[in-house]
């Protein structure tokens, strides 16, 4: 099946120069081949409430503040779907690694998630949806455990 993650802002958010966020799609075989996203912004910008922040699978910098020129919505660009693998019984995870949100709690409270699969309209669902299990290995590091979504 091909797979994309996006994480977006829940409410209005500041994003300082130098914010980052990487993305990746994994299984119990490891990381899914060209899942990797990151997103740098190298400026001061705020984005709206529903505007992507960060996603799988491309590579994505900011550098202009879109709202502030006329030319549009500031947010990441979307996530690109990617190959997975996913044998019976196998976890899906998305992994979270950030400057923006160094605690869960900040997390779950300022973004969100959407869930791409080829073929069906995005999924959304918050981080701390019963059907996922988000974890803090780290301050800004996180593993989502979204097997059950995909199971629905």
């Amino acid at each position: 099946m091909k797979l994309g993650m996006e994480l977006v802002a829940r409410h209005p958010l500041p994003l300082s120069l130098g914010t980052f966020f990487e993305t990746w799609i994994a299984t119990a075989a490891g990381s899914a081949r060209r899942s990797l996203g990151r997103d740098e912004y190298h400026l001061r910008i705020h984005v709206d409430t529903g505007a992507r922040l960060a996603a799988t699978g491309r590579t994505h910098v900011c550098q202009v503040d879109l709202e502030a020129a006329g030319l549009g919505r500031n947010g990441a660009r979307p996530a690109l779907l990617t190959p997975v693998d996913v044998p019976d019984g196998s976890p899906v995870i998305w992994g979270i690694r950030t400057n923006r949100f160094l605690d869960v709690a900040d997390l779950i409270a300022s973004a969100g998630a959407r869930l791409l699969r080829e073929g069906s309209e995005p999924a959304p669902f918050a981080l701390d949806d019963p059907r996922v299990r988000l974890e803090c290995v780290a301050p800004g590091r996180y593993i989502v455990d979204i097997t059950r979504l995909l199971a629905d």
